[in-house]
């Protein structure tokens, strides 16, 4: 999957980037596992492109709306492309997996780079073991995003945030959430997702059921690796 550098001032942040950027520490370290990342990276991009109306996501199928426009960036562009010319069709979990592929955190980590809200550096832990670290810059401390994520949870912002609300469910799905804000209770979490998801089952059904297929394939990666279920929706 190549790329092509976004100009910083031309765009907003799309939901990858920001799912990302929200997953490093200020070591430049990832807060989980990679694996558990890139499907949250996949997800992200998917949902990126359901809420921008560039697909149609049903429990069962997920196919290109042809009416739409789609002037989209990198990697969403070629992620929409692959979808478009697929000869098979798949449903949203089986392309969140398909996506969930290191090709993609690389994708996205270089565009990041490239407008300059991260620098990657590379180096090998004992002389032996490649270690990459996704160091902040300044610039991150200006995004609002942060900001915004705090008061959705804390329930000072109540309407259905085209990005706030499916960011926190991406990050709650790939548990980093409450490594992100460790003072905020499970449980007051649970109920504020519940609400967004009763909502945007609703009112933005494709993006509802793109972030439920993250939940699903997390749960099965947990299941096939730890031999049990989790306790996301089903």
């Amino acid at each position: 999957m190549t790329s092509s550098p976004e100009d910083p001032n031309a765009r907003a942040l799309n939901l990858a980037e920001y799912y990302l950027l929200t997953c490093l520490d200020h070591a430049g370290r990832l807060l989980t596992q990679q694996h558990t990342i890139r499907v949250g990276l996949a997800g992200a991009v998917l949902t990126d492109l359901a809420r921008r109306g560039c697909i149609k996501v049903t429990q069962d199928l997920v196919t290109v709306n042809e009416v739409a426009s789609h002037d989209v960036e990198a990697p969403l562009s070629a992620v929409l492309q692959i979808i478009q010319e697929s000869p098979k069709p798949q449903d949203a979990e089986q392309w969140v997996n398909r996506f969930s592929r290191p090709a993609m955190l690389e994708t996205i980590a270089k565009i990041l780079e490239h407008n300059g809200q991260i620098h990657i550096r590379k180096k090998r832990l004992l002389g032996i073991f490649p270690r990459t670290r996704y160091e902040l810059n300044d610039a991150y401390g200006s995004m609002d995003i942060y900001v915004r994520i705090r008061g959705t949870l804390m329930g000072r912002d109540t309407a259905l945030d085209a990005t706030a609300w499916p960011l926190i469910q991406l990050l709650y799905s790939t548990d980093v959430l409450t490594r992100v804000f460790p003072g905020i209770q499970n449980r007051e979490i649970q109920e504020r997702l519940t609400e967004f998801h009763e909502a945007a089952k609703q009112y933005a059904p494709d993006t509802a059921e793109t972030l439920q297929a993250v939940e699903n394939a997390i749960a099965e990666a947990l299941t096939a690796t730890r031999g049990q279920a989790t306790g996301l929706r089903g």
